[in-house]
C-alpha cells in the first residue's frame, strides 16, 4: 500500500495537520464534511496562513480509505461516535486509528476512548493532544504533543508518524488523564475569557489557571488518571495555552459572554465550534457523580445559563469559604 494518510475532518485543525504532515506522505486524503466543502476549500483554509500542499486531496466520502493504513480523526467531539460507526464496516486489520479531537463524546456521554473501545473493540485507539493552535502549527512554530494509548506500540507508532522538524510527540499510557485535560481546559479557557473581557489582569489569569488545574487534577484522580499527567503537555501545557491567547475559540467565547452577549450571540461572533460549551454539562455531571468540587466550571455553567452575570460569577469565586491550597 502507498505511503498515504487519511485525515477525517477538514476544519482548521485537520487542515493544519494535513499541511504540516504533507512532506511525509505520498498523498494525504483530507475528508470534508460535505461534498460542497470538498470542492470549495482549496486552495487555502480561511483560518490558516498557508495553502494546501499539492499532494493534499480534499475528498468527500470514504472510498479512499482502501489506499491508507493510517486514519487520523480531527472532527468536533460531538461527531466522533458517528464517524467511528461510519468507518467500522470499511476497516481492515491493517488500519491504525488515532484522533486529534479534544473533548467528550456528548452523544454517548462518555470519554472518546470509551466510545472507541465500544465501537471498535478489536483496534488499539490513540489520542493526540497537547498545546497546539492550528495557526502556529502550520506556521512551523515548534510544537509538542502527547501520543496516548494503552498499547505501547500504538502510541509509539503515532508519535513517530506525526513527527516533523517542528512537531514532536511524547508518549503516555494515561489516555484517561490526557482526555480529561483536553476537555476540562476548554471550560477553564471560557472562564479565562470572561475574566479578560471584564478587564481583569494577569493576576486573575494566573489564579484561574492554577485553581483550574486543581479542579482538573481532582477530577482526573477520581477517574483513575495519573496525577503527573496534569502537569504535562496535555494538562498544564494545554491549559496555559488555551487560557492565555485569543487564538483559543473558548477564550474568545468567554470574552463575548463578558460583553453581555448571550450564548447564541457569542457563538455567532466566534464563528466556530466551542468545545468547552459542548462538554460543560457532561463534565459537571461526571464531577457530581464522583463528588468532586469544580467551582470554576460550575460558575461558567451559571453564566452560560444566565443564572449569574460574569461579574457575579467572579465575585462568588472570590468570596468562597477559606480552604487550603
Amino acid at each position: 500500500m502507498s505511503n498515504n494518510l487519511s485525515i477525517i475532518g477538514a476544519g482548521a485543525w485537520g487542515s493544519a495537520l494535513a499541511i504540516t504532515l504533507s512532506e511525509k506522505f505520498d498523498t494525504i486524503y483530507l475528508h470534508a464534511h460535505t461534498e460542497l466543502e470538498s470542492k470549495t476549500l482549496k486552495p487555502q483554509h480561511p483560518a490558516l496562513p498557508k495553502p494546501y500542499a499539492s499532494n493534499i486531496d480534499i475528498v468527500y466520502g470514504f472510498e479512499t480509505l482502501k489506499h491508507c493504513n493510517n486514519i487520523l480523526i480531527a472532527t468536533p467531539s460531538y461527531a466522533f461516535s458517528e464517524v467511528l460507526q461510519t468507518l467500522k464496516p470499511l476497516l481492515n486489520t491493517q488500519h491504525q486509528i488515532a484522533w486529534a479531537t479534544k473533548g467528550f463524546d456528548t452523544t454517548a456521554k462518555c470519554f472518546l476512548y470509551q466510545s472507541f473501545e465500544r465501537i471498535l473493540p478489536n483496534y488499539h485507539g490513540c489520542v493526540l493532544s497537547g498545546p497546539s493552535f492550528a495557526f502556529e502549527v502550520v506556521s512551523q512554530k515548534p510544537t509538542a504533543l502527547v501520543s496516548a494509548s494503552k498499547d505501547k506500540n500504538t502510541r509509539k507508532h503515532w508519535a513517530d508518524l506525526v513527527r516533523t522538524k517542528t512537531l514532536r510527540a511524547y508518549t503516555n499510557n494515561d489516555i484517561i488523564g490526557v482526555e480529561i485535560g483536553g476537555s476540562v481546559k476548554n471550560i477553564l479557557a471560557i472562564a479565562a475569557g470572561i475574566a479578560s473581557g471584564l478587564g481583569y489582569g494577569i493576576n486573575t489569569q494566573a489564579a484561574l489557571i492554577t485553581r483550574g488545574l486543581a479542579e482538573m487534577t481532582r477530577l482526573g484522580k477520581t477517574m483513575g488518571a495519573n496525577e503527573s499527567t496534569f502537569v504535562g503537555l496535555s494538562g498544564l501545557g494545554d491549559l496555559v495555552l488555551t487560557c492565555s491567547d485569543d487564538l483559543s475559540r473558548n477564550r474568545r467565547f468567554g470574552k463575548e459572554l463578558a460583553k453581555g452577549h448571550n450564548v447564541e450571540q457569542s457563538l455567532a461572533n466566534v464563528g466556530a465550534t466551542v468545545e468547552g460549551l459542548n462538554t460543560l454539562d457532561l463534565i459537571l455531571a461526571i464531577a457530581k457523580k464522583q463528588q468532586v468540587e469544580m467551582p470554576i466550571c460550575e460558575q461558567v455553567s451559571y453564566v452560560t445559563q444566565a443564572k449569574a452575570s460574569p461579574a457575579e460569577a467572579v465575585n462568588y469565586l472570590m468570596s468562597r469559604a477559606q480552604i487550603d491550597e
